[in-house]
């Protein structure tokens, strides 16, 4: 009877180690994700060079008018497209693609990209002169505020 009793305990006891080396298996083996961290974040963002640039550009005579109004939105098309980089770096791109296959050839491939999103606190970084005939503008926006925004679409997407 006494050597009944001791086993049992023992049995209970093995499982009772065995139950709890499963589970800190199991639970060691977990992540915590946290999306979008990375080492640039928090007050030091800037003093560690967590800024990301996007330029972008435009033709001044793709524009209608005399020469400076031409310039004046080349550089205005220029700063969207580089706000247009910028979004494409925050949110990601929307690609939406279709191909029509018959008889085992590809008959039309088609492509489409779509940025959509609000992209703030971008600083003016420079607005120069490629050539005679094409301005770039390149704005900055501080790492900190990037994940800001992306924060800020995540939220709004998982309530909708």
């Amino acid at each position: 009877m006494f050597s009944d009793n001791y086993q049992k305990r023992k049995l209970i006891g093995s499982n009772k180690f065995v139950l709890l080396a499963g589970l800190l298996l199991v639970l060691s083996s977990c992540n915590w994700y946290i999306p979008y961290e990375d080492e640039f974040s928090g007050i030091g963002a800037l003093a560690q060079g967590g800024v990301i640039e996007a330029t972008g550009y435009s033709v001044i005579q793709s524009h209608s008018g005399s020469e400076p109004q031409q310039r004046l939105m080349a550089i205005k098309a220029a700063r969207l497209d580089a706000f247009r980089q910028l979004a494409e770096v925050v949110y990601g791109t929307y690609i939406d693609s279709n191909t029509t296959i018959s008889d085992l050839t590809i008959q039309d491939d088609v492509y489409r990209a779509r940025v959509e999103g609000v992209i703030y606190g971008a600083e003016l970084v420079k607005i120069e002169p490629i050539s005679n005939d094409t301005y770039a503008v390149t704005l900055g926006l501080p790492r900190a505020m990037v994940n800001d925004l992306r924060l800020l679409y995540m939220r709004l997407v998982s309530t909708n």
